[in-house]
């Protein structure tokens, strides 16, 4: 027999997203009722209960047959959704509430796992001739996900979209499902038929982007000539009529649309890769676009733009024609010298200097190289920040603090030192103040609000975007966080400094503290599940924090010696071994006062399961600043999960940190949270 999962009343509320007072009201009302789990009368939701009515409120029906009704119009209204859509996975999601209704209200798994295929078919991001899922990553395991997933497509999946291929006309439906089943089967009838139909949808989108030139997706164009060659080669099959339908693009392309620029030059770019399929007449064409757009660029200041179209101009005539004009690189040349002196007294004009010297050195141009390379020495010397090197000149007061320090540690038992690092507010970075900080930048520069931000991290990926209102605000938050940090961590390094040379802070010590003063030590017993006879005691998260403070304290007395190597091979232990601990500890601290901490996950076919939720969803819980305080839970946000803070939970989980990247003040930080979190005085379960 399957066993059931309970949920709590406080579970329940927040899995419907309701008040538990309307979930008690809705159980009196018999709307819907908890359920006895044991002889005390206690009150428990059924997890399959909870699922099915969360599901029947979003869909709107209960009844199988409205839900037919729905689905069927869901399916007459495709064509009408193919046309007004721009993008394709706008057709996958179309069938999200037909996937829903045919596995909660009509029971029909065969029906829902059609749709999904349909959905997923639909969600790909098809690039030439591969199929890319929309998103990857790595589950709290390790192991790789992936959506879509090429590898779950079974035959069924592929014979119902055999059938419904030919139940609709639309350009848009047919090229994407035919393509799939050419990539999948490797069928040539689907090859040309997805050639066929790319082409359909390029031309339908250039007589649209004529009429309505911002609301057409003029990439769309792009990518279908690109998918539609990839094919054609392959197959051998209507290359001649999609090079026209690219040479013609590439030609008569709406001047309209603000992306004429962007899809002239990757189609171009493919053009290149296959330049002996057009002719002469082309190029020189293309050539005098080129040198049109570049014009248009660099009359709008889009000088990056403009040098864009001056290299492809430069080698569509080396490569096609064999001439090597060297007006062509003078213009990129003059372009990067125009471009350091907008930049003028800005970090990046020395970039800008470095790359029009190049240019002009291989022009041959000596008088230029020589002017140029004295204003590089200029912009160098001019290089200065002198407001930032004055803020962070705290040498006095770091002197200060290691005096007072110095006899607050000589006059403080251990056991005081450690309630200090505690409870002692003035360490941390004071969250009010930090906010309101950020609410006076926006005020008085407005600019840096205006446009979006993204985050690039040291392999140059793209982890985070900050477009929306909110976001910016937050990266505000965290930056202006960031310059807090760096008046408190000086006083924290001081204050461990001080700690290790009065030999105030030692193993033995944290470890009675810890089993006197906070939860960590409770005792809990292992018993036998038979005789219920106690196998052994443990005083559970001592034992398991034990080695990585050990590993901290052994760091902090090496870095003392002068021992450097050896300090920094206990930090990496200590760091790589407290960071995950912590979400432990704050899952069994919201176990303990009765907030959930499983949240429940829908797989492929609308199969409902439980798992663990991650550190990033328990910080984020609505009830989580109540619980910790601003100050606490916004350092651990910065400390262990924020792509723009340390983000050491992910980066040790991911082996994304080397040698050089640990900081003794990871450690610190780490060390102080875990006595805060076990502060709090809590009645647990030790059996």
């Amino acid at each position: 027999m399957t066993k059931k999962t309970h949920y709590s009343i406080a579970e329940a509320a927040e899995f419907l997203g309701v008040h538990p007072e309307t979930l008690r009201r809705w159980d009196r009302t018999k709307k819907l009722q908890a359920e006895k789990i044991n002889e005390r009368g206690d009150r428990r939701y059924n997890l399959e209960k909870l699922t099915n009515f969360k599901d029947i409120v979003r869909l709107g029906t209960d009844n199988k047959k409205e839900a037919r009704i729905k689905i069927d119009e869901s399916l007459a209204t495709l064509e009408k959704i193919a046309e007004e859509s721009k993008y394709s996975f706008s057709l996958g999601d179309h069938f999200r509430t037909s996937r829903d209704l045919a596995f909660f209200i009509l029971e029909d798994k065969k029906m829902s796992d059609q749709f999904q295929a349909l959905i997923n078919v639909f969600s790909f991001e098809v690039y030439e001739d591969e199929f890319r899922p929309k998103m990857s990553g790595t589950d709290d395991s390790g192991e790789f996900w992936s959506f879509p997933n090429i590898k779950e497509f079974q035959q069924a999946d592929i014979k119902f979209l055999r059938i419904f291929l030919t139940k609709y006309k639309h350009p848009k439906i047919i090229s994407r499902i035919a393509h799939f089943l050419w990539m999948i089967e490797k069928d040539h009838k689907m090859a040309q038929l997805a050639v066929d139909q790319y082409l359909v949808v390029a031309t339908k989108l250039k007589g649209l982007i004529t009429n309505e030139p911002k609301n057409t997706p003029a990439f769309e164009i792009s990518k279908a000539l690109q998918s539609a060659y990839t094919i054609a080669k392959k197959v051998n099959y209507n290359v001649n009529k999609v090079n026209q339908s690219i040479a013609d693009t590439i030609l008569n392309f709406d001047n309209q649309s603000s992306s004429r620029w962007a899809i002239t030059r990757r189609l171009i770019g493919l053009a290149l890769t296959n330049k002996k399929e057009y002719g002469e007449d082309f190029w020189e064409n293309t050539i005098k676009i080129c040198k049109k757009m570049a014009d248009e660029q660099e009359e709008k200041n889009n000088l990056f733009f403009a040098r864009n179209f001056l290299e492809l101009g430069e080698k569509i005539e080396k490569s096609v024609f064999k001439l090597d004009d060297k007006k062509w690189r003078q213009k990129i040349a003059l372009s990067l010298e125009q471009e350091a002196e907008k930049h003028k007294e800005s970090f990046v004009q020395s970039e800008f200097l470095v790359k029009a010297i190049t240019e002009y050195r291989r022009l041959g141009d000596n008088a230029k190289v020589e002017e140029l390379e004295k204003n590089l020495q200029e912009s160098k010397q001019n290089m200065k920040f002198e407001t930032f090197e004055k803020k962070m000149d705290i040498s006095e007061w770091v002197a200060q603090i290691r005096t007072r320090f110095k006899t607050i540690v000589e006059k403080e038992s251990k056991e005081q030192l450690l309630v200090r690092l505690t409870m002692d507010r003035s360490i941390l970075p004071k969250y009010e103040e930090v906010k309101q900080q950020a609410e006076k930048n926006k005020k008085e520069y407005p600019i840096s609000f205006l446009f979006s931000h993204v985050l690039v991290d040291e392999s140059g990926d793209i982890p985070r975007k900050y477009d929306t209102e909110l976001e910016k605000e937050y990266l505000s938050l965290l930056h202006q966080y960031y310059f807090s940090l760096m008046t408190s961590e000086p006083l924290v390094t001081v204050l461990f400094e001080e700690l290790v040379e009065a030999e105030k802070l030692d193993l033995d010590a944290i470890q009675k503290y810890m089993i006197k003063c906070l939860w960590y030590g409770k005792e809990y017993d292992l018993r036998d599940t038979e005789t219920k006879k106690v196998i052994f005691k443990s005083r559970k998260w001592i034992d398991i924090l034990t080695p990585g403070i050990q590993a901290y304290l052994n760091a902090l007395s090496m870095i003392k010696n002068k021992d450097i190597k050896g300090g920094r091979n206990s930090l990496i232990l200590a760091v790589d071994s407290l960071s995950p601990k912590i979400e432990g500890i704050i899952r069994e601290f919201y176990e303990t006062i009765d907030k959930p901490v499983t949240k429940i996950k829908t797989e492929r076919g609308g199969k409902q399961v439980t798992e663990k939720k991650g550190l990033d969803e328990l910080l984020r819980e609505s009830y989580a600043s109540e619980i910790f305080g601003d100050d606490l839970l916004f350092l651990m946000k910065y400390v262990l999960m924020e792509i723009s803070g340390y983000n050491l939970r992910n980066n040790v989980s991911h082996a994304l940190m080397f040698r050089e990247n640990y900081l003794l003040i990871y450690a610190h930080w780490l060390f102080i949270i875990i006595l805060r979190l076990g502060a709090y005085q809590l009645s647990i379960k030790t059996q």
